[in-house]
């Protein structure tokens, strides 16, 4: 991470990166609610019909993989291009970053998040509240809580083990980072997507849920339920990957 950027440069960049997947990456996940066949049986939350619009899964993954993969090669020099808090905790766990600059980070991110859905907002109308539930991440129908937390854990346990092996050690393959964290966000979202919704990030789901609240989702108390899942599958999968990186891997 270079040290010539100023912490409120810094912030810029956390806050654009973290637009970018909500905009781009969950826009794509309520652009394939809106574009659901209205003959399809309705589901539970604001899961109705989710892989079954116009972009489908796999639309979905690519989405990701460029809203995140990108922004890591526009940040990456400035920030590091976190992007995600429970990234930016486990670097703060191991006093990568220190507490000032990890707490303008999550702010950033976080304000991201709802901004962008805002924008998003403006730009399609209330439905993506409505019908889109603003790309919510929630347990699908007969996942348990469970298991959608281990499917979160495992899932942002192999995003940092790549933010660490492409971005962090100096012995990584040049120009990898984005194409290697997108790729590992587009594998999570096709293996666990229809499982805990593939969110790998606290800020992606938060967001989505504050916006529901405001808008006054009918289901927004629901998914609240659920938000521990959100938070602490993906805080404890970073920590897990980052303590064994650095003992495995960078202890030389």
């Amino acid at each position: 991470m270079s040290s010539t950027y100023t912490l409120t440069q810094k912030a810029v960049a956390e806050f654009l990166g973290t637009f970018s997947i909500l905009f781009f990456g969950v826009g794509a996940v309520i652009i394939d609610f809106l574009t659901v066949p209205a003959n399809f049986e309705s589901g539970q939350y604001v899961l109705q019909g989710l892989g079954h619009g116009s972009i489908g899964w796999t639309g979905i993954a690519i989405a990701h993989l460029f809203a995140v993969g990108i922004p890591v090669y526009l940040f990456g020099n400035i920030s590091g291009a976190h992007l995600n808090p429970a990234v930016t905790i486990a670097f703060r766990a191991t006093n990568r970053i220190d507490t000032k600059t990890s707490l303008v980070y999550i702010l950033s991110q976080l304000l991201g998040a709802l901004v962008a859905g805002l924008a998003f907002i403006l730009i399609r109308g209330t439905v993506a509240v409505s019908i889109g539930g603003m790309g919510a991440t929630a347990p699908f129908p007969g996942v348990l809580p469970v298991q959608a937390l281990i499917a979160e854990f495992i899932i942002t346990f192999f995003l940092m083990f790549g933010i660490m092996a492409f971005a962090v050690d100096s012995r990584a393959p040049s120009n990898l980072a984005g194409l290697g964290i997108g790729s590992i966000i587009a594998m999570g979202i096709f293996a666990t997507g229809n499982i805990s919704g593939a969110s790998f990030n606290p800020a992606r789901s938060l967001g989505p849920y504050i916006l529901n609240t405001i808008y006054g989702h009918p289901n927004s108390s629901e998914l609240w339920a659920h938000a521990w899942i959100y938070i602490v599958g993906p805080i404890a999968g970073a920590l897990l990957a980052v303590y064994l990186y650095d003992k495995m891997f960078l202890n030389d």
